[in-house]
């Protein structure tokens, strides 16, 4: 089995770093036009210089936390770009705090926002009758097995990917009529920039422990990469509103 993405066109949001600029690069890498969407304008510039076809690399700044009027930015993307043959929704961000200091509408909603009903916008522009997205578009929600395995502190995190398993269920009916499929996949622990970024508390005695959770081994990206590839690709076909583990066995 070869997949390639030679004149297909993919729409990735959290395309600056990790998961999200490691699916777009490597998408592109296999032939793909890549609308790459982050907050981090300097960041995706970066992303962009490493990308194989350049001209197939687009970049496109914008804070998806900000969700009035998401959908209809999203539509007016299709219009500037074509329509789309699917779109990996990985923006995200994490909160880790116990749930006597969490349990707060202002404490809740940036994670709901970016982590859900920003990406849920995204879905719906690239949905709407007017984008023309191809026949056998393929949509991919990136969740997290927190959703499927209690971690403590994670209250608030664990809600936003909760509700992104059971959403996708609703939208792959409504949206089967159309030959779209949207699924979701739910990463373990897995080495990126944000956890370099919050070494505070993913020191190396955590990173010891957690170690002993997953009897793989702790993920990399190259670990997700190739699941998301397959549920974009042609061969996935017969699949949608699954949520997928990818884990190690950490969730075993």
């Amino acid at each position: 089995m070869k997949i390639d993405f030679f004149s297909k066109r993919f729409l990735i949001t959290g395309a600056s770093s990790g998961m999200g600029a490691h699916i777009a690069l490597t998408l592109n890498t296999l032939g793909a036009e890549i609308i790459a969407i982050a907050r981090d304008e300097q960041k995706l510039l970066k992303q962009k210089s490493f990308a194989k076809n350049k001209d197939l690399f687009h970049i496109l700044q914008k804070d998806i936390s900000e969700i009035n009027s998401l959908d209809k930015w999203a539509l007016e993307i299709t219009k500037q770009y074509g329509s789309f043959d699917g779109a990996v929704l990985s923006a995200g961000i994490q909160q880790i705090a116990p749930i006597s200091s969490v349990l707060s509408v202002e404490s809740a909603i940036p994670l709901f926002n970016t982590n859900y009903f920003g990406n849920l916008q995204i879905i719906k522009g690239l949905i709407d009758r007017r984008a023309k997205s191809n026949k056998n578009a393929s949509f991919v929600f990136l969740s997290s097995n927190s959703s499927v395995k209690a971690q403590k502190g994670l209250t608030n995190y664990a809600a936003t990917k909760g509700a992104i398993n059971t959403a996708i269920k609703s939208i792959a009916l409504e949206i089967a009529p159309l030959s779209y499929r949207i699924n979701a996949i739910s990463p373990g622990f897995v080495m990126t920039e944000m956890i370099e970024d919050w070494s505070k508390v993913y020191d190396s005695t955590y990173i010891e422990n957690i170690k002993k959770e997953y009897p793989l081994g702790i993920g990399k990206v190259e670990d997700i990469t190739p699941l998301i590839c397959f549920l974009l690709s042609e061969y996935s076909h017969w699949i949608t509103g699954q949520n997928i583990v990818i884990d190690g066995g950490a969730s075993l």
